[in-house]
């Protein structure tokens, strides 16, 4: 999933606690099993909403999409509680309620993201297409590649511009045995004259 997206998810134990007197831990697990595992069957997702509905990370995070799930499990019964629930949950359903922008932002994440991989395609194929703003260490790294092979160093014209890459070689650090992997360094001298992309 794009980073873009996650970082408009929430952490979905901040979404589980609109509901009251909601065990967590229990609940974090039910969301994922009905989103990942489509059991208790209570809203069907399609296969393109999974992703967006719940992410598993290091801090779980979920969307409206997720939370309209979570709703579904906690009317169903489906949920632990600690006492009986009520069932007004405004803040849950405020959450819920911003799934179309949710999803407008996601198209239009998914759309630059397809546009640029088009554009940088084209570059790759014809690197005099690309301008100035193109630019950046990726781009001259997949150019470069592509071109010359994976571990070539040296300058390359793209868009008129002469664009380098060196890369440093692994080595161990005797004193503390630790091993560095290659870094890759892109560069180039924009029109007026100031270095740009990865520092050197």
């Amino acid at each position: 999933m794009l980073w873009d997206i996650r970082a408009r998810m929430k952490p979905a134990l901040s979404i589980i606690d609109l509901i009251p007197n909601v065990h967590r831990t229990p609940a974090l697990a039910a969301l994922r099993r009905a989103v990942v595992e489509g059991r208790p069957t209570t809203v069907p997702l399609p296969s393109d909403d999974k992703d967006l509905a719940f992410h598993q990370a290091s801090v779980a995070l979920t969307s409206p999409i997720g939370a309209r799930v979570l709703k579904a499990l906690y009317t169903g019964g489906h949920l632990k509680l600690k006492k009986p629930g009520v069932k007004p949950l405004a803040a849950l359903d405020a959450y819920i309620a911003t799934e179309a922008a949710f999803r407008a932002e996601v198209s239009a994440i998914l759309a630059a993201d397809a546009a640029y991989r088009q554009r940088l395609a084209e570059i790759i194929a014809d690197p005099t297409l690309a301008t100035e703003a193109d630019l950046s260490p990726t781009l001259i790294d997949k150019v470069m590649s592509a071109h010359l092979g994976h571990t070539a160093e040296g300058a390359f014209q793209i868009g008129g511009i002469a664009c380098h890459r060196t890369i440093r070689s692994l080595n161990t650090d005797s004193e503390n045995r630790l091993r560095t992997e290659p870094t890759t360094i892109c560069w180039w001298i924009d029109r007026t004259g100031t270095r740009q992309g990865d520092p050197g």
